[in-house]
């Protein structure tokens, strides 16, 4: 099975996140971000080459992620992460995107979202345009906040799914900035494991149905991220 090339960036303890952005060849020797094991058979996301991002979007889930531009950071308060949360809830509604996941970091953050179409693009154009323009009046600053190049990648199945949703869940703690998975405040993972109430409206139907539609699938999807391989 293949590994992948990671771009490590810092986050605000100084730890770094692995998070695998703008992936340039098809095997890494010294990563291996997913020591867990899981009876979903394809659940590790990005076993191969990662693209940046499709040409065109088509309906569909997706895995997003845009990083800082140089050494600089999204978010440095609390304050910062809130008005970010907000502005995405504001361009949900007006694109009409289901939000499924999500992780706030310091120097980035990770989406999976539902689009009907290619106005994805212009909900993260805005959404990058404004925050940046917020964030630079709030911090002095007059320099392009965001990377040019999110990652985008569609999620191809169910297993893919949860597997890139434990994959978010795990980077607050690969970067040291949380003991457990449902410890981060600024992740979907709790809300997702019916810990408690997520700050922005989540599309719970693909996660749901990743777990067979079980009643119970909250509990299963918690023993999941907490190592159980519980799953499908």
């Amino acid at each position: 099975m293949s590994k992948f090339l990671c771009v490590m960036d810092s986050v605000m303890t100084g730890s770094r996140c692995r998070t695998p952005f703008c992936v340039k060849r098809p095997s890494c020797q010294d990563c291996n971000i997913f020591p867990f094991r899981t009876s979903f058979a394809q659940a590790r996301p990005y076993r191969s080459r990662m693209a940046r991002r499709p040409r065109a979007f088509v309906e569909g889930l997706y895995h997003l992620a845009s990083h800082a531009s140089d050494t600089r950071h999204l978010f440095l308060s609390d304050r910062e992460r809130t008005t970010f949360l907000e502005r995405l809830e504001l361009l949900l509604e007006r694109f009409e995107l289901r939000l499924v996941a999500y992780v706030l970091m310091g120097t980035h953050y990770h989406l999976v979202l539902f689009t009907p179409d290619a106005r994805i693009s212009s909900a993260l154009q805005q959404l990058h345009g404004w925050y940046s323009r917020w964030h630079n009046r709030r911090r002095g600053r007059g320099a392009h906040l965001f990377r040019a190049h999110p990652l985008a990648r569609e999620i191809e199945s169910d297993a893919d799914l949860v597997g890139v949703c434990r994959y978010l869940a795990y980077n607050p703690v690969e970067a040291g900035l949380a003991a457990h998975p449902l410890a981060w405040r600024w992740s979907s993972a709790s809300a997702s494991a019916g810990l408690c109430q997520s700050p922005v409206p989540l599309d719970e139907g693909p996660l749901r149905a990743a777990f067979g539609e079980s009643p119970d699938w909250r509990r299963r999807y918690r023993a999941f991220l907490e190592g159980a391989g519980e799953s499908g």
